[in-house]
């Protein structure tokens, strides 16, 4: 019987490193799929994400005609004035930013005005700038508009003398 009894312990030692081992593989193998998981996952959000930020730069502008606008600029002396005619872009799906601008037409060609009126000759004549006056006419037009937003402006005429 005392043999008996030893061969029992033998089995038992040999089963718990076995159990040791085989939750060591498990958890291995555990966090090898956790890995594959969360790789996966982030793969495939950031290609969604490339995506949505490709399908939101291709916008359809409608563009407003203002009528011609004559303003004196900035200059020293008062005897230089800017003379044109402007169209405004905006999304054409923002049906409501429509609206609000022919209603408004007043604010926003007031805006346009007061940038005219802080500008110098020399900085509008410049053709470096030219981008940099269309984003700060927007930028001023914008800060009004509680519908929409303008994407673009256009010259029409534009005369600086």
């Amino acid at each position: 019987m005392a043999l008996g009894k030893g061969n029992e312990k033998e089995k038992g030692e040999k089963s718990g490193k076995s159990n040791k081992g085989l939750m060591i593989v498990l958890f291995v193998l555990g966090l090898l799929v956790l890995g594959s998981a969360a790789f996966g996952g982030m793969y495939l959000f950031f290609k969604t994400q490339k995506t949505v930020d490709a399908q939101e730069v291709v916008v359809e502008n409608e563009y407003m005609d203002l009528a011609e606008f004559t303003v004196n600029l900035g200059d020293e002396g008062g005897k230089r004035f800017f003379k044109g005619e402007l169209a405004l872009g905006y999304d054409k799906t923002k049906a409501k930013l429509k609206e609000e601008l022919t209603a408004n037409q007043v604010v926003v060609r007031d805006d346009i005005i007061f940038y005219f009126k802080s500008q110098k000759a020399d900085y509008l004549n410049n053709v470096a700038n030219r981008e940099a006056i269309k984003k700060q006419l927007i930028d001023s037009i914008n800060k009004d508009l509680t519908k929409g937003k303008i994407t673009d402006v256009r010259f029409k005429s534009m005369i600086i003398q």
